[in-house]
């Protein structure tokens, strides 16, 4: 009677067993589904990148997260960020040229604030939609509808270029053998361009020897105070130092410019293709956002449409200066 007793207890055990692994499985399939919705990743941010620190930029750090709450209060922008088609808005900042070219080639970003030479640099997918336009160094080009400024090399007043007619020749020869201040090897208006000029005029056998500055000021300072005879700097910056130490009559006393460069397209604001207004309503928000936040504050540059086309010539001269001798 005992094994009996036992082997009904083991058959509706198994039995009950195998009722409970029906209603696990019948039970189990709802919440299973449920849990894949809830665990569906959430919508990725959307990035603003820019480099923190640069002497040239036109825009401070301050700058970016002003524009940031800028955008979180426009009601798209809110909306989108409410229903999940993007996280947030998020500020990614870069310390150096190098590091903000590696992360725009592998697209880390989708709305970059950049210089020419890493906007022409880079290899990510990109499209420019503004230029910056400062009031006092860059100008419009209505023919090319874009917007650039210029280096200059300048001289300050114990140099023999100080006095006397420029010629091409005397040019030549007096950057042979010389020592000048430049900005950055990043810089188009303060190294590039200045650098194909020279090399232009001595058929690429000047023997400069480049001494780098902090700043496009430090390097009119350096100028002026006799550290070197020579300098490049983006056009406009010897008047805003002079001016800032109430100098400003003095200027054709203390330095003459030898040489301006060709024009060079400012720097652009760029955006993911996936972004662009045809492809993206949130990208249309983005864009109008972008330029009304500009328009509003007089302090902050212009902003004029862009696009990649128009640094075209920029990526031709940096082919042309990455084959000067070194």
């Amino acid at each position: 009677m005992v094994p009996r007793t036992i082997a009904v207890k083991a058959k509706l055990t198994r039995g009950a067993f195998q009722l409970l692994c029906a209603a696990f499985l019948l039970l189990g399939a709802e919440p299973r589904s449920s849990s894949a919705v809830g665990d569906a990743p959430t919508s990725a941010p959307f990035r603003i990148g820019y480099l923190r620190g640069d002497p040239e930029a036109p825009l401070d750090s301050g700058v970016f997260f002003r524009l940031r709450e800028y955008l979180l209060a426009r009601p798209p922008i809110r909306d989108a960020v409410t229903s999940g088609a993007v996280s947030d808005i998020v500020l990614l900042a870069s310390d150096s040229h190098q590091d903000l070219i590696q992360r725009m080639d592998q697209n880390e970003f989708d709305l970059v604030f950049c210089s020419s030479i890493d906007y022409v640099t880079q290899t990510g997918d990109y499209e420019a939609i503004y230029q910056l336009r400062r009031s006092k160094r860059d100008r419009f080009d209505p023919r090319g509808s874009r917007v650039f400024h210029s280096g200059v090399i300048f001289v300050n007043n114990r140099s023999p270029l100080f006095s006397g007619d420029i010629t091409p020749a005397r040019l030549a020869d007096y950057f042979q053998r010389r020592e000048i201040a430049m900005v950055g090897s990043f810089s188009a208006a303060g190294y590039v361009y200045p650098r194909l000029k020279i090399a232009s005029l001595t058929t690429g056998t000047a023997d400069l020897a480049v001494r780098f500055c902090d700043t496009p000021e430090e390097v009119v300072k350096y100028v002026i105070n006799g550290v070197v005879e020579v300098g490049a700097a983006d056009n406009g910056v010897i008047e805003e130092v002079l001016s800032s130490k109430k100098l400003d009559s003095e200027l054709a006393k203390l330095v003459r410019v030898v040489i301006e460069t060709d024009n060079i397209p400012t720097d652009p604001v760029a955006l993911r293709r996936k972004w662009l207004p045809r492809n993206s309503d949130l990208g249309r928000e983005i864009r109008d956002g972008i330029r009304q936040f500009f328009a509003r504050d007089k302090q902050l540059p212009q902003l004029q449409a862009s696009s990649s086309e128009k640094f075209e010539d920029l990526r031709q001269n940096l082919v042309l200066f990455r084959a000067l001798p070194r």
